[in-house]
């Protein structure tokens, strides 16, 4: 048989910010609840809104399956007399089990034949396993944040008020707190004025909470955001400004959303479009409304968790609101004009970076002196200025009361302020944009001023927590590396920046060695490794095979436009006969080095003299003119070419592999063909690591 199990926590507000991960993650215990316990369940779901967690899990068996458990007894050979007939022992290993002698049976082990009894062994009913497991599965959650709130001192996101647990339509007997589970939820607490009632299934339930103006799930809820949106916005004679994480996070803010329209002065549209935009976004959680040629107009939209019944009270509260937070937003813009930037670049002395990595203005003469070397590096002399007054000006913002105020501006402001007071154009974008990518949607910088400086920005970053051991672990990232070394690598595939990676840390190493806990070597081993796990996230993301990933970023990780280019090579190839039977014997030629402890990397020293088989002066002959044709090839960028040249060995590869024995008894015939093994294996890692690629 099968049923429905159903959770609910009923809490106080919980923060949007918290309800999508705590959610998921009780949903993932129920289901591992279920599935460690051999409980067959059709699908599971997760439901939250800010005042309650919901599981519902569907398809439920009511028990386990019945097990069958092997008992062995005493050795076979004891157990039955010469006659046949049952020994004391049988009899006693028989009446243990409490059943008879014929029940028993023999169990061949590897130790030996053993008499044995298969014992079935009843499952346990569902009821009984979830009424202990649910409240470890509630327990076990990995809270952000926590609060006590009554005798027990029981931890949660918030005070819980009431649980709701039902299997089969009966109550589990569970506690959490102070709190018993029952059959009871309860409505919208302003609309439903809190009311109570009492279900039996998960239709019912979410059939009554609508009644009682609450929709449990946050898709729905934020579709009906999102149409409600448009359409007032389309009252208002306006676009909306399209923006999905406020949109996500309102979804969580309400359950029973509803669209308030409201407006501001005139007046305030003589600030930055970014300000305006970030002050209603941040405090208010409010959406903002632009004309078809992108003027915003004096109007918001906000998400509120009501219906129509009081909007004008609610329009008016917000008005005011906004009203003030505009008003400071005005003050700060004015007040922050009055310092010229360059006067600034002396306060960044007075605000630490990091207690490790000194100052905000040793930063910046690290920033600067890295976006020089970038420049030279990619010899680009027309940048140099701009680059330098740039990575000046950069941090400058960070002393300025709007930046203090709404910290996610940072940059933005930079980049305003320096356009507002005179400075050059590609100088002020490139401070505007020298944080991006922050996350994984945004774009790139706009011009490769801001990029350059942007990459020294990011790359002093990682520089600078890497030479402490600040490395990111499991899922914990607080410094935001990973998310730095994406944008290193987005930037530098965006704009096609032959560069490379270790060189530029080698070099970003230098400003910050003194305040290092660790040697370069060190640095560096570390941050290959990061690198390169940041390399295979994001060619997975655009969709290239784990095998291509690998076979490439072991060999040449260190540019990643480098190693994009190669990736498309060996994505158009795989599927060549050739390819594949040289991708074999490239395994094969790693295992044999491998076994025989020879190093593929060391110098090879071959003796031609010492071939003993026309198929070793073939392949090496091969080799040597291959070698250098593969090499001249991919400072070309012809990797199509370099990966044909390398299939064109196959013949001679297998001719070697059919006709000659390379562990030779001759130890010195031996190590001249593992040496003409390992030239073989350096000659194909100047383009990949094909040992990597899986047939298909």
């Amino acid at each position: 048989m099968k049923s429905e199990f159903l959770l609910e926590i009923g809490c106080e507000e919980i923060p949007a910010r918290f309800l999508p991960a705590t959610s998921q993650q009780l949903k993932q215990n129920i289901a591992r609840i279920l599935s460690a316990n051999s409980l067959d369940h059709d699908r599971i779901d997760a439901y939250s809104t800010p005042r309650r967690l919901i599981v519902h899990a569907a398809g439920v068996a009511t028990s386990q399956p019945d097990q069958s458990r092997l008992i062995t007894g005493p050795p076979w050979t004891i157990a039955f007399d010469q006659d046949g007939r049952p020994t004391a022992a049988a009899l006693g290993f028989a009446r243990k089990n409490q059943v008879g002698v014929e029940a028993l049976s023999e169990a061949k082990t590897k130790k030996g034949s053993y008499l044995s009894y298969q014992r079935r062994v009843p499952g346990r009913e569902a009821v009984r396993i979830l009424a202990e497991e649910v409240p470890n599965a509630i327990k076990e959650l990995d809270l952000p944040k926590s609060m006590r709130w009554e005798s027990s001192r029981f931890l949660f996101l918030r005070p819980i008020r009431w649980i709701l647990c039902l299997f089969d339509g009966q109550v589990l007997p569970i506690q959490l707190a102070s709190i018993r589970a029952g059959d009871r939820t309860f409505g919208h607490r302003i609309l439903a004025g809190n009311r109570e009632a009492v279900v039996r299934s998960f239709d019912e339930y979410r059939q009554k909470l609508r009644e009682a103006q609450v929709e449990i799930d946050p898709t729905t809820r934020l579709h009906r955001i999102q149409a409600d949106l448009e359409a007032a916005a389309v009252e208002q004679g306006g676009d909306l400004v399209e923006d999905r994480t406020l949109l996500q996070t309102v979804a969580h803010l309400s359950e029973h959303p509803g669209v308030v329209c409201g407006n501001f002065d005139q007046e305030f549209l003589k600030l930055p479009r970014e300000v305006l935009i970030t002050v209603m976004r941040e405090h208010q959680k409010y959406f903002s409304l632009h004309e078809r040629e992108g003027k915003l107009l004096p109007k918001f939209l906000a998400v509120v968790d009501s219906d129509g019944t009081h909007s004008r009270q609610i329009q008016a509260g917000h008005e005011r609101v906004l009203r003030a937070r505009l008003s400071d937003a005005a003050f700060f813009w004015e007040s922050d004009l009055k310092i010229p930037v360059q006067d600034r670049i002396g306060l960044l002395k007075q605000i630490t970076y990091q207690r490790n990595l000194g100052t905000l203005f040793q930063k910046t003469l690290r920033i600067k002196a890295l976006s020089t070397f970038t420049v030279k590096s990619i010899r680009h002399p027309e940048l140099l200025s701009q680059v330098e007054q740039a990575a000046e000006l950069c941090k400058t913002d960070l002393t300025t009361e709007m930046v203090r105020e709404f910290s996610n501006l940072q940059g933005v402001m930079g980049g305003l302020y320096a356009r507002v007071q005179g400075i050059e154009a590609g100088v002020s974008e490139a401070i505007y944009d020298h944080y991006l990518p922050v996350g994984a949607e945004d774009p790139v910088p706009r011009g490769l001023g801001g990029a350059i400086v942007a990459l020294a920005d990011k790359l002093d970053t990682l520089a600078g927590a890497f030479c402490l051991g600040l490395i990111p672990t499991g899922s914990r990232d607080p410094l935001g590396l990973r998310r730095q070394a994406l944008g290193v690598i987005r930037i530098l595939l965006a704009k096609e920046l032959d560069l490379s990676c270790e060189r530029m840390l080698r070099k970003a190493y230098q400003g910050v060695r003194r305040f290092a806990d660790r040697s370069r070597e060190e640095t560096s081993r570390s941050f290959r490794d990061f690198l390169k796990d940041r390399l295979r996230f994001l060619f997975r993301e655009q969709g290239f095979r784990y095998d291509e990933i690998n076979a490439v970023v072991e060999v040449c990780w260190d540019n990643p436009v480098e190693s994009r280019k190669r990736l498309g090579a060996i994505a158009g190839m795989r599927e060549s006969s050739d390819f594949r039977s040289l991708a074999t014997s490239f395994k094969r030629i790693k295992n044999i080095l491998l076994k025989a402890e020879v190093d593929p990397q060391a110098a090879c020293t071959i003796d031609p003299a010492l071939f003993a088989t026309p198929e070793e002066g073939l392949l090496h002959g091969q080799v040597v003119s291959l070698d250098r044709g593969i090499s001249k090839a991919i400072r070309a960028g012809r990797h199509e070419a370099a990966l044909g040249m390398m299939a064109s060995l196959r013949p001679a590869v297998d001719c070697f592999f059919d006709q000659v024995l390379v562990m030779d008894k001759d130890p010195t015939v031996r190590r001249n063909r593992l040496a003409l093994l390992a030239f073989l294996l350096q000659t194909f890692l100047k383009v990949a690591d094909v040992s990597e690629m899986v047939a298909t």
